[in-house]
């Protein structure tokens, strides 16, 4: 399994990353924490820690701090959307919908999956990765396969466990694009 850190390294030498310049990991990880209840899941911490804001055309979700202003978005309320499921939204597409890290199973390296906001995010719609690193290089490529008309099943050459996610089919199981 590939690591947040190692995805974001890959993704930076190609030019699909950005980062906040600024480094409030350790204060993010405390207001998740306090919201879930419970220390997150390592790949989250590595996540925050990488101060990661979009990769490709995908923006990050997460707590933002500014040291003038304190919080600056209400991200309980962001962050809550899928909480009800068992999950904590890591990124949204521009179609409102979220790529949420699976909270139902306590481990440093849980599956993200793809919840729709057509279906009020009450179930993940399909697996979007086998961890947070694995769906990071997956979602890079999203358009670029979609645009280029890759086949069905690509995913698994990026990151081969995808189809041993638990709550959700394969993305080519379900005909995603």
């Amino acid at each position: 399994m590939i690591s947040v850190s190692e995805a974001a390294s890959a993704l930076h030498a190609r030019g699909a990353l950005k980062t906040r310049r600024e480094d409030y990991s350790e204060r993010i990880l405390a207001r998740v924490e306090a919201m879930l209840g419970r220390p997150p899941p390592g790949d989250l911490a590595d996540f925050y820690a990488a101060r990661i804001t979009s990769v490709a055309a995908y923006d990050a979700i997460m707590p933002v701090w500014n040291s003038w202003v304190g919080w600056r978005t209400p991200i309980e309320r962001e962050l809550g959307q899928l909480l009800d499921v068992e999950a904590l939204p890591v990124f949204r597409d521009k179609r409102g919908n979220l790529f949420g890290l699976d909270l139902s199973i306590e481990t440093e390296r849980p599956d993200v999956y793809f919840f729709e906001r057509a279906g009020n995010f009450s179930k993940p719609a399909w697996a979007a990765g086998s961890s947070l690193g694995a769906f990071m290089l997956l979602l890079s490529d999203y358009d670029r396969a979609y645009q280029q008309n890759w086949p069905a099943g690509w995913e698994a050459r990026i990151d081969p466990s995808i189809g041993a996610c638990l709550r959700a089919p394969p993305p080519w199981r379900v005909g995603a694009k």
